[in-house]
């Protein structure tokens, strides 16, 4: 059986382990984790009038532009639908651009505008300060490891 090869941590985190505790599920951790983070996020952001969907737009469109709406929506791990309301509201707000695709016309592509650029400076500076909340007492060693970790549970899941 699986379990006689498991260590005795990874059975406490297994939902059908007798001794399964929610603190023991790194799933659970990650979820907390995320509430905290999301609940601070919407807080710095709201005051630089902004929010996570754009956040997360902006950022992904300032390392890559133009992108497809769908290659933003698979990045954000966002609904298709949701980001091409993102999307259009950037777009309403200036801060981007959309056209249609040259090689593909059932395609969008979206373009980060100066405006776009502009603020994404001032939303790092707000996200700047969580992360530098929330790893203060971290090495990069750690950084890097958690990091590392994140990106093996992500590529398992899909």
């Amino acid at each position: 059986m699986k379990y006689q090869l498991m260590s005795k941590t990874k059975k406490r985190a297994d939902p059908t382990h007798d001794e399964f505790k929610l603190e023991h599920s790194p799933f659970y951790r990650l979820a907390q984790v995320e509430g905290i983070y999301q609940q601070r996020m919407q807080q710095s952001l709201k005051a630089v009038g902004t929010d996570l969907p754009r956040w997360r737009v902006l950022m992904i469109l300032h390392e890559k532009s133009p992108s497809t709406v769908s290659e933003i929506a698979e990045r954000a791990v966002m609904k298709l639908s949701t980001m091409t309301r993102v999307a259009q509201r950037l777009a309403t707000d200036g801060l981007v651009t959309l056209a249609q695709n040259a090689d593909d016309a059932r395609r969008t592509d979206v373009h980060i505008t100066t405006e776009g650029e502009a603020a994404v400076a001032t939303i790092r500076a707000a996200a700047s300060r969580i992360y530098r909340q929330a790893t203060s007492d971290f090495t990069d060693a750690e950084v890097a490891t958690l990091n590392a970790l994140l990106a093996r549970l992500s590529a398992a899941l899909r």
